[in-house]
């Protein structure tokens, strides 16, 4: 994932893009949208899914990469002592070509997730757990009644480093891929599966990716299996799926009544400005006025198992101040600067664009500096200012940056507002 955070920082897009871009709730997430689960699927289709402006970036498929492995509850690994499955019979998959991939994103309601443990994995993979190296996480809705499983989002790593994504859910799943076509179903220990592949456009030394995927039911339990690489690693790739999707039938319906899920506390309220100075844990903390022209759009009180943030929004045509509040996290405290140390912060030190002048190990602080409440000054907010002029855009001075009060980390993103107009408000806060 570092490798590719790092590829993605070297890409530039438009200012318009890029507010879409940050105003995800996996980014600055100033704004917070809808839980969106997003398919996993293969790497390289992962740059055009981020380019056409889909807010939710799927996880990275690495066949070559074998993860690190501790002694974790959630990792079931192949026992050295364990017998080796029957693995003689070979499962033969007719692979129809699909015509066009799906990027699908799936909404659950009242959301939340679980890794799951050891017996888990053995209750859900019980033909893989001694044969592949497995990582699984259970995806839950829930409403004033309780939890029901959602899904379960699995990883199988084999012995030669091939990753191969599995999805299961109760009654149905959705597949990445269609067809314009008829398919035909192969028969495997007399269950149909429809397993399909999808190729890409050759990159620029002609070479291409292919995903092979398959689908299919096991009582009231549906299967979606995926698989990806290069086209020179296409009958591994194929021979890997294939064995999979047989064990996976061999070893019969995993059991999702394994699961007894407790609902962590979930909150999604829509707020207006009144209702969000009024928040006991973040209202203090929101400017007691804007700078003149700035009007109130929404505002946001979220809570799930990696957020307990509240947003505020205000406009001015196309200007903005957008407001997060949220106690600070471990990887927030890698962003805390002090204001001596200009080169975490100073923008004048590197010329746009900064994708080529700031270096690698400075980006994330670089990007979105943190400053102590009690250090930071006028001069530090200027050197966080700056302006673009883009066709079809008004001008205004930009600024993105966070600010720290004890243990609350307020971060803010704005545009058409004076530095000093910002440095006051934050002096404000607080006193």
């Amino acid at each position: 994932m570092k490798a590719y955070n790092e590829y993605m920082n070297k890409i530039l897009v438009s200012e318009t893009l890029h507010q879409r871009l940050v105003s995800s709730p996996d980014n600055v997430r100033l704004k917070s949208r809808p839980i969106m689960i997003k398919r996993y699927v293969a790497a390289f289709a992962c740059l055009t899914i981020i380019l056409l402006g889909v807010l939710t970036i799927p996880q990275l498929m690495q066949n070559n990469v074998i993860p690190m492995l501790g002694e974790t509850p959630s990792v079931s690994q192949p026992s050295e002592n364990a017998l080796a499955p029957d693995t003689s019979s070979k499962y033969t998959l007719y692979f129809n070509k699909a015509d066009f991939q799906v990027a699908a994103n799936i909404a659950i309601s009242g959301h939340f997730e679980q890794e799951l443990t050891v017996d888990e994995l053995n209750a859900v993979f019980p033909a893989l757990v001694n044969t592949r190296t497995i990582t699984a996480t259970a995806n839950f809705q829930s409403d004033k009644n309780g939890a029901t499983l959602f899904n379960i989002d699995a990883h199988a790593v084999s012995a030669a480093g091939l990753k191969t994504y599995i999805q299961i859910g109760p009654g149905a799943v959705v597949l990445d891929y269609g067809f314009d076509v008829e398919t035909k179903a192969s028969d495997v220990l007399g269950t149909l599966v429809t397993a399909g592949y999808f190729e890409t456009n050759s990159n620029s030394k002609g070479l291409r990716n292919v995903i092979y995927f398959a689908t299919f039911k096991l009582s009231d339990v549906a299967y979606y299996v995926e698989l990806g690489g290069t086209e020179t690693e296409k009958e591994a790739l194929k021979n890997e799926i294939s064995e999979l999707v047989g064990l996976l039938i061999k070893g019969g319906a995993g059991d999702l009544n394994v699961f007894h899920p407790v609902v962590p506390e979930l909150r999604q309220d829509r707020l207006n400005l009144d209702e969000a100075c009024a928040d006991v844990d973040f209202g203090a903390y929101l400017p007691a006025e804007v700078p003149a022209g700035f009007v109130f759009e929404d505002a946001l009180r979220f809570i799930n198992q990696e957020q307990d943030a509240l947003f505020v929004n205000w406009r001015k045509g196309m200007g903005y101040i957008d407001w997060r509040v949220s106690i600070l996290n471990d990887n927030d405290k890698t962003r805390i600067t002090s204001i001596v140390d200009k080169k975490n912060y100073d923008l004048s030190l590197y010329p746009i664009p900064r994708a080529d002048s700031v270096p690698d190990d400075l980006r994330e602080i670089v990007d979105n500096p943190i400053f102590l409440s009690e250090e930071i000054t006028l001069e530090a907010v200027q050197a966080r200012t700056y302006k673009i002029t883009d066709t079809g855009d008004e001008s205004g001075s930009r600024m993105c940056f966070g600010v720290l009060y004890g243990d609350i980390l307020v971060e803010i993103r704005v545009k058409g507002a004076s530095s000093e107009a910002m440095f006051d408000i934050l002096q404000q806060i607080k006193k």
